[in-house]
């Protein structure tokens, strides 16, 4: 028995919960991921999976194996990214998972002179806001925005991130801006479905809740800034989202010397990474050109 090829066809299948599934990834036949898992269990002498019609199961015998067999894979990953990247180019397939408006503005205008810098790499972007397991979703680097909850993984600040609160100019005709968080009270406000509650502004003497009557909730980033540019509210954004807006004259910023505060939430953007010993050569790249195209300090941190 081929050691190494059972032993992925089994994760593959343990994975994806199906024999056809890991077959399809593998590029093989779903009955030479059956045969591979069959001599494993006459080698080990313990079934390694409950079978039904439709779906596969781990027994407790197969979890315990599963565990183990990813080890080895990853430690033969690495023996081979080690002694690779001694005298090779980065290579292989990038996979990255991205904030959709970060990637959007900041990462994918970047992406012609990566790819001209590194030809062999082929990039394979995922743009979803929601904090998937980089491990069991097969990614090399994601891109995360606010507060990383996962501990487990290693991470490389971008950037500091500032909330701005901004307004068309149209909406500045009809509503004059504050002097005060309170005066926001009886405006619309164009707000995130993720966005918690509890925000505040904060300047050097006091705390001050945001207070608003109508609110808009968007889920997506881009879709609020438009919304704010055509004047439907004013918004709570980030700095690298409307700096360019702002510059442009369609956007204007509201109590700049008010500093937002959204609870629970680290204003911070981040590089994370599954937790290996030798970081390979393409992540490695593509970390240290996205933070050379940015600069040391980005070009919306000159916001005002």
């Amino acid at each position: 028995m081929d050691y190494f090829a059972a032993l992925t066809a089994f994760v593959e299948a343990a994975e994806g919960n199906n024999f056809s599934r890991a077959a399809d990834r593998l590029g093989i036949k779903a009955s030479t991921v059956s045969r591979y898992v069959k001599d494993l269990e006459q080698d080990l002498g313990i079934a390694l999976f409950n079978r039904s019609t439709r779906t596969l199961h781990l027994t407790e015998g197969g979890q315990t194996f599963l565990m183990h067999a990813r080890r080895v894979l990853d430690e033969l990953e690495q023996a081979k990214a080690a002694t690779s990247a001694l005298n090779e180019q980065p290579r292989g397939v990038l996979k990255l998972n991205l904030p959709p408006a970060f990637a959007r503005h900041h990462i994918l205008p970047t992406l012609n002179a990566f790819l001209a810098r590194y030809p062999q790499i082929k990039l394979e972007l995922v743009l979803d806001d929601s904090h998937v397991n980089l491990i069991h979703a097969g990614a090399d680097l994601a891109i995360r925005i606010g507060t990383l909850a996962d501990s487990t993984l290693k991470a490389r600040k971008i950037c500091d991130e500032r909330y701005r609160l901004v307004a068309s100019p149209g909406f500045c005709r009809e509503y004059p801006a504050p002097s005060v968080p309170s005066g926001l009270a009886a405006l619309p406000v164009i707000l995130g479905r993720d966005i918690a509650a509890d925000i505040a502004f904060a300047n050097r003497h006091e705390v001050s809740p945001l207070l608003h009557k109508d609110a808009i909730r968007i889920n997506d980033l881009d879709a609020q800034l438009i919304a704010a540019q055509q004047g439907l509210g004013f918004a709570l954004l980030p700095d690298w989202l409307v700096a360019k807006a702002v510059e442009a004259g369609e956007l204007v910023v509201w109590l700049p010397e008010w500093t937002v505060r959204i609870a629970g939430r680290e204003p911070a953007v981040w590089f994370v990474y599954p937790p290996k010993r030798i970081v390979s050569s393409k992540v490695r790249c593509f970390i240290d050109f996205i933070v050379e195209q940015l600069g040391e300090t980005p070009h919306w941190k000159r916001l005002n």
